[in-house]
């Protein structure tokens, strides 16, 4: 009797340990794929920063790759007017050329062009696209006053002053050679003397190449964040195939050219984003 007694503590023991290991799977689960919209929030501050631009926000939309958040992509929309941006860019990628959905891009750029200033490059899923559909991208962004910047500069006034918003054309190559591409031929576009100068560039795996060129802010995208976060480690891999790249996620300082890197909304391959949620990203200007 005695030895039936302990049998059955024993095994209540492990079930109950196998219920703590189940339930620790199951929030660790739900934690690892939370596929919630998030928002990073950063301040750049720079002496070149006129005042007038002091608490200028910036919201930056990259990698959509046709998602969508709500209905008429409302859950979007309705993050980014909590944030109450001043400008709104796309960084690339608001397509995906696999699954040719027109209709989620059209309906943010219906909703946010409304309200907002907003400037848009091609990523390489726009590149990539066949020239009918490419033309067809063109046209929906011009139809809802998107300012599409490919060796194109903005000049944004406030107050009496300006900044300078750039954007380059994405490279036609890849991997490593995209880098040797752009420290061969340039990016098409230059830093406006005597202004702030941000740039907009989808891939940030190529930030080595443009830190000399003169630009103190870049906005970029493309690597998804790692697609998968390891914590205390980074992402695990980038959309180029490269293990535990460099450049997948938030700020880099080099060369006195800082660099923010958006994790992206969509998703453009079939391995879940893990610790990796959809992100909005905003960025305060502070003049010192």
């Amino acid at each position: 009797m005695i030895l039936i007694l302990e049998k059955r503590k024993k095994t209540k023991k492990w079930v109950a340990v196998l219920c703590a290991v189940v339930v620790l799977l199951a929030v660790c689960a739900y934690f690892a794929l939370d596929n919630r919209l998030s928002v990073t929030k950063y301040t750049v501050s720079s002496d070149k920063i006129p005042i007038s631009f002091d608490g200028y926000k910036i919201v930056q939309l990259t990698d959509l790759h046709c998602a969508r958040f709500g209905e008429n992509q409302q859950e979007l929309v309705e993050q980014i007017a909590v944030l109450s941006p001043d400008l709104i860019v796309f960084t690339g990628d608001m397509i995906d050329q696999y699954l040719l959905d027109f209709d989620p891009i059209e309906e943010l750029c219906s909703a946010l062009s409304e309200k907002y200033l907003v400037l848009a490059i091609w990523g390489n899923h726009e590149k990539a696209l066949s020239y009918s559909d490419f033309e067809k991208m063109k046209k929906l962004y011009r139809q809802y006053n998107i300012e599409i910047l490919y060796g194109d500069t903005a000049y944004i006034e406030r107050g009496g002053s300006c900044i300078a918003i750039s954007g380059a054309d994405d490279p036609a190559c890849w991997n490593d050679d995209a880098v040797v591409f752009v420290n061969e031929n340039g990016i098409g576009v230059y830093p406006a003397e005597g202004l702030y100068n941000i740039l907009l560039y989808h891939r940030a795996n190529i930030f080595p190449a443009l830190t000399d060129l003169g630009f103190d802010l870049i906005l970029a995208g493309h690597m998804h964040g790692g697609q998968i976060h390891i914590p205390l480690a980074g992402g695990l891999i980038s959309p180029t195939m490269q293990w535990f790249p460099k450049y997948t996620a938030g700020r880099y300082d080099e060369n006195g050219t800082k660099m923010i890197v958006g994790r992206g909304l969509g998703n453009a391959i079939k391995v879940p984003r893990v610790f990796n949620p959809p992100e909005i990203v905003s960025i305060t200007l502070k003049s010192t």
